[in-house]
């Protein structure tokens, strides 16, 4: 009698729930739990659900590890915007964990029939292995991009920002180390349930587990890829702590008045202890509604910077002629907006749907006509330069800019070192997710970035966490949410790429192409199956 395990699958009574708690596992591998090992097992028991699985049971566990991953992973949604926008975005990412399930069963199953494997059990193990990793990183790239722009939230890879195996991110990317993590979980769960348990030498399926736990471990022996600095560049960044969510009851003013005053306090200090900084940077949305068309709050900045001998870089919301919007960050000096204003400009490319914009208004407005009506400004997509020069001691530094969610674009990293990035500031407003898990999510991923691209971050928000980050990851200074102050650190400027930044976007097709090809030859495999079986009969 064929029963599941004969057939190198998991019934389905014990895969569903399995893939349930690996997704429960997952998100609290994430931030703000961050139990980061949890990742390993977490992967183990997705990929053991959909292993050879049947259609059905593939996309049910797809649906089970979904829904216990990412129901909880973004539940700050819901804490000013209700459930509807978190169940939509929910939905949209269980749908692509449901359908790689389905991807995933379909690839394993078909080539396990091919002739050639089946007569080559390691070369089976190889090839569905890196199948399996393959569709991992697909079904991530494409998430990232699509519907809306995508997002690129929740990948494998965010969870190993302060672990050990953090420098391969240098070497390998984003796409890279999430198929590193994958590859070795799959071919620890092929070895155990499908492929050498059937042989006759059954302790041979502790053989991938092994080689797996040996590769991981001479990764963490991998270090950061370096690159060349010159100078070093000290940065200030305020954090005013200020009520800028969008229900938040404030004053029109508020928010720019709080960062005044946190700046004035910074500079009370500094020139108690006779200090000096190179530049200031406030964060998103700091400066409120048009600073450039604002005389008075631009003479009170311009003032500052005289003050502090510094340049200020600032978060605004800018208006265009046609009625659109910008989110856009500028550089300030003593005299007013740096010249020419061209290059001193920088405008978000990644507005988030649904709350700087309205995708199809007229058809959500049918459906929630509440909810879309307090989406009323609709932000464009910029087309500036990633990166702003800033004047300083040294000459004008080439500062990449990130605009809150822009950090997790692996596109925007991209253009800011193509661009010439020394350093990155990532200016954020997080006050709309309250105290939730959003912002430490965030700085993970802010984190993940400045190993990948070598360069320090100045992740600063309204209200924390701010941090400024090194470019091997580790904290140079801190500000606690939901308190007033400012950090100022010593960072290094970088020039250069590293390998990840290179090479990564071929990293990540050729392991798209690996899962491509992989579902193909299950295609293939299970179509001469059905075949075979048809005449048979």
């Amino acid at each position: 009698m064929r029963t599941a395990f004969s057939e190198g699958r998991l019934p389905w009574w014990i895969a569903v729930p399995l893939a349930a708690l690996g997704g429960w596992c997952f998100d609290l591998a994430n931030p703000d739990t961050s139990v980061w090992p949890l990742v390993f097992p977490s992967v183990l028991l997705i990929l053991a659900a959909w292993w050879q699985q049947r259609p059905g049971v593939a996309m049910l566990a797809g649906l089970a590890a979904g829904s216990a991953f990412w129901l909880p992973h973004i539940s700050w949604l819901t804490l000013y915007l209700g459930p509807i926008p978190w169940l939509a975005l929910s939905t949209v990412m269980v749908a692509w964990f449901v359908l790689q399930g389905l991807c995933t069963a379909w690839a394993t199953r078909g080539i396990r029939t091919l002739p050639w494997f089946r007569r080559r059990p390691t070369w089976l193990l190889v090839a569905q292995a890196l199948t399996v990793a393959g569709v991992w990183v697909l079904r991530e790239g494409v998430q990232g991009v699509w519907p809306y722009g995508g997002f690129p939230w929740g990948r494998v890879a965010h969870v190993l920002a302060e672990s050990p195996l953090s420098a391969l991110v240098s070497w390998v990317g984003f796409a890279g180390l999430s198929a590193v993590i994958v590859v070795v979980c799959a071919a620890v769960v092929g070895g155990s349930i499908s492929v050498f348990p059937c042989t006759s030498s059954a302790w041979r399926a502790f053989i991938p587990a092994g080689v797996a736990v040996a590769i991981l471990a001479a990764a963490t022996l991998i270090p950061v890829a370096s690159l060349p600095n010159h100078e070093s560049l000290r940065v200030a960044a305020i954090q005013g702590n200020s009520k800028s969510g969008i229900f938040d009851d404030r004053e029109n003013g508020d928010v720019f008045a709080d960062h005044v005053r946190a700046t004035e306090e910074l500079l009370d200090a500094l020139e108690v202890d006779n200090e000096h900084v190179d530049v200031i940077v406030w964060p998103e949305n700091a400066g409120e509604f048009a600073l450039t068309d604002n005389p008075l709050r631009g003479r009170e900045v311009a003032l500052l910077s005289k003050r502090a001998d510094a340049q200020i870089v600032i978060g605004t919301v800018l208006a265009d002629p046609d009625g659109s919007y910008t989110n856009s960050s500028v550089v300030w000096g003593p005299t007013g907006q740096q010249q020419p204003k061209e290059t001193s400009r920088y405008d978000k490319r990644f507005p988030v749907p649904f709350a700087e914009y309205m995708p199809n208004r007229d058809f959500f407005h049918a459906l929630v006509p509440d909810l879309v009506d307090l989406v009323q400004l609709e932000y464009r997509t910029g087309t500036t330069p990633t990166v702003m020069p800033v004047d300083t001691q040294f000459g004008d530094v080439l500062a990449g800019i990130a605009i809150c969610f822009d950090i997790i674009f692996d596109e925007q990293a991209e253009n800011m070192v193509q661009e010439g990035a020394e350093l990155i500031l990532a200016q954020s407003n997080n006050a709309d997710f309250g105290r939730t898990d959003e912002n430490v999510q965030q700085l993970q991923i802010a984190r993940l970035r400045a190993i990948e691209t070598g360069r320090a971050v100045v992740n600063i928000s309204t209200v924390g966490t701010s941090a400024i980050i090194a470019p091997d990851g580790h904290d140079i200074a801190t500000i606690p949410a939901f308190i007033e102050g400012a950090v100022v650190a010593d960072v290094p400027l970088v020039s250069g790429s590293t390998p990840a930044l290179r090479y990564g976007a071929t990293i990540s097709l050729v392991w798209m192409l690996i899962g491509g090809a992989g579902l193909l030859a299950g295609g293939v495999g299970l179509f001469r199956l059905r075949r075979s079986t048809t005449r048979a009969q």
